[in-house]
C-alpha cells in the first residue's frame, strides 16, 4: 500500500478526530518510528500518518526518532508532508487556539540526529526557504476557506521538553521568532533530504512564558487551547487533502 500525503502529527494527536482505517507496524533502517504508520480516511483519499510523541505521547521531543519517522513515511511513498505542530505564541496578537503557517526556521536545539548522511557520506540541502511555497499556498487557501485566520512567522526550536523561561523568551524575541516550539528540526531539514514538499500548521496553544495578559499558568491554557486547536487543524486537512491528491510534488 503506498500513500504519496503524509501528516506528522504532534500533541494534541487524540484530539484531531480523524478516522484511522489501518495501523502498520513497521522498522526502519534507522529504527522504529514512534507509532505505526496510521492510515488516516480523508473523505476519498488515504493519508499516511506519523503521532510524533507516540500514540501515548509517551516521547520527549529530544527522544523522538526524527529519521525514522520521516523513512517510514518515505518507505510508503509519501512525496507531499504537513507537520502539525503545538507551539506558544510570541508575536503580538497571536493568541491560544490561532493557526500559523511559519515561514521560516531558527534552531536552538542539541544532539538531534539531523541528516540521512552517514558512513562518510555528507548531505547537503539548500535550507535558504525551510518551507515548500506551494504547500503553504495550499494550506493558505484552506484556512482561509474554513473561515480562520492565520499568521506566518519565524518558529523557534527549542528542546525542551521544559518550557522556556521569560528570559529566552525574550531573546527569541529579539531573534524574530513568533512562535517557540520544540519539534519542527531536525524534522523539516530531513524532510528537504528526502526532497519532499513539506510544510508545517501550527497551532498556538499557550502564549509563550512571559507574555500571557492574564497571568494565567501555561500548563492551564496548554490544557484548555489544544483540543480546540487541534479540531481547527483537522478542519483545515479535511480542507487541503483534495487539492494535494493527484499531485506531483
Amino acid at each position: 500500500m503506498t500513500e504519496s500525503i503524509g501528516i506528522i502529527v504532534g500533541s494534541g494527536f487524540e484530539s484531531l478526530g480523524l478516522e484511522i482505517a489501518a495501523r502498520s507496524p513497521t522498522k526502519t533502517p534507522y529504527g522504529e518510528p514512534s507509532s505505526p504508520v496510521l492510515t488516516l480516511q480523508i473523505g476519498e483519499q488515504r493519508v499516511a500518518c506519523i503521532a510524533r510523541h507516540g500514540e501515548r505521547h509517551g516521547l520527549a521531543p529530544h527522544e523522538i526518532n526524527y529519521r525514522a519517522n520521516l523513512w517510514a513515511l518515505h518507505e510508503r511513498g509519501v512525496r507531499t508532508c504537513i507537520g502539525v505542530n503545538a507551539v506558544g505564541a510570541i508575536a503580538p496578537g497571536f493568541a491560544p487556539g490561532d493557526l500559523a503557517l511559519p515561514d521560516q526556521l531558527i534552531d536552538y536545539t542539541w544532539g538531534r540526529a539531523g541528516t540521512f548522511g552517514s558512513d562518510g557520506r555528507v548531505v547537503h540541502v539548500d535550507f535558504t526557504e525551510p518551507f515548500d511555497p506551494v504547500l503553504r499556498g495550499r494550506l493558505a487557501a484552506a484556512v482561509a476557506h474554513c473561515g480562520l485566520e492565520v499568521r506566518a512567522g519565524t518558529y523557534g526550536v527549542t528542546q525542551g521538553p521544559r518550557l522556556e523561561t521569560a528570559a529566552e523568551i525574550d531573546r527569541l524575541e529579539r531573534d524574530g521568532c513568533a512562535m517557540v516550539g520544540m519539534t519542527a528540526l531536525p524534522e523539516a531539514a530531513l524532510a528537504r533530504e528526502l526532497g519532499w514538499a513539506y510544510a508545517i500548521c501550527a497551532v498556538a496553544v499557550n502564549y509563550a512564558a512571559g507574555r500571557s495578559p492574564g497571568g494565567v499558568p501555561i500548563v492551564a491554557e496548554i490544557a484548555a487551547s489544544l483540543a480546540s486547536g487541534m479540531r481547527r487543524v483537522a478542519e483545515v486537512v479535511r480542507r487541503v487533502t483534495p487539492s494535494l491528491a493527484g499531485d506531483a510534488m
